[in-house]
């Protein structure tokens, strides 16, 4: 017969964990608690990547389209000229490049349904929400219609130009001289790190000026400062490159700095902390104006002149 185990009060012994299973049980159950806290923020930290990722590549195309976009419709006659020079902005660091062409997407009830485009990547120090100041680079579009561009006077004197005057075929010279206000401007990417256009000609080589010096296209001058010229590129190349907003910020401050390697480790952060993307841009009106230049010889925009 079983007899219960009595406290020396004469009340029953009940039974409990000792201090050495309540310790064992705490151990545990914080290691279980690290693991779970480490996890979750393993899963943060790729969701935040993730998330970056997709900004950086939303915004990156949408750049790109853009651009696509507007080169495709790129028009080059005797009076209708682009314009392509690499490494113009932060020549010393990435190279930006610098692009200027005609396109045929304006208002198609016009007589001239041209607009004037230029691509650029400009170079501005804001700060970020603790007042510290950093370096952004910025893709920007410009746009202006002709009837703006040949009417100077209103802003000033030798801004005036028109592309199809047979002595102004370097529109971009003129165009250059024009303030901001009167191109239609907009960031179409910010937190740029490469904005590079190759002109790819109709033998397939490159058209921008060899590999020493000045690498540019002048479509007045021909590909190389060789024949043929007025003619498009076959192609508009395009490598674009954005990172994020916070690597941008941190990597954005060292850029700043007086000490060139903590500059260049600035350059490192973004190129490794960022997106690429590329672009091939197909002029839709690039053949029939290469056969006209190139093969018949004529110039089929003289009657618009005055």
């Amino acid at each position: 017969m079983k007899t219960k185990t009595e406290t020396k009060s004469g009340l029953p012994m009940r039974a409990a964990f000792t201090l050495i299973e309540v310790l064992a049980a705490m151990a545990v159950l914080v290691i279980l608690i690290l693991a779970l806290t480490r996890m979750f923020m393993e899963a943060t930290s790729i969701t935040k990547r993730g998330s970056a990722t997709l900004m950086r590549n939303s915004t990156a195309e949408t750049a790109m389209e853009t651009l696509l976009q507007d080169a495709e419709g790129l028009v080059v006659s005797d009076r209708l000229a682009c314009y392509v020079k690499a490494d113009v902005t932060d020549p010393k660091g990435f190279g930006f490049d610098d692009v200027w062409f005609i396109s045929t997407s304006g208002d198609q009830d016009d007589d001239l349904p041209y607009e004037y485009f230029h691509y650029f990547v400009a170079t501005n120090v804001y700060t970020n929400v603790l007042g510290a100041a950093y370096l952004r680079f910025d893709l920007m579009k410009e746009r202006m219609i002709f009837a703006v561009g040949d009417n100077g006077n209103s802003y000033g004197p030798n801004l005036q130009f028109y592309a199809l005057a047979t002595n102004n075929a370097k529109w971009w010279q003129s165009a250059s001289n024009f303030p901001g206000t009167v191109w239609d401007r907009q960031v179409l990417a910010d937190n740029v790190v490469r904005f590079d256009v190759y002109c790819t000609g109709w033998d397939g080589t490159a058209w921008m000026g060899g590999f020493s010096g000045v690498h540019q296209f002048d479509s007045t001058m021909g590909p190389n400062n060789k024949a043929p010229t007025n003619v498009p590129p076959a192609a508009f190349d395009i490598y674009l490159q954005v990172s994020s907003p916070e690597t941008a910020v941190e990597a954005g401050m060292a850029l700043l700095s007086d000490e060139p390697a903590t500059r260049t480790k600035g350059r490192e952060m973004l190129v490794r902390e960022s997106s690429s993307i590329f672009g091939r841009a197909v002029p839709l009106v690039g053949a029939a104006r290469y056969n006209t230049a190139v093969i018949y010889g004529t110039n089929n925009t003289a009657y618009y002149e005055d």
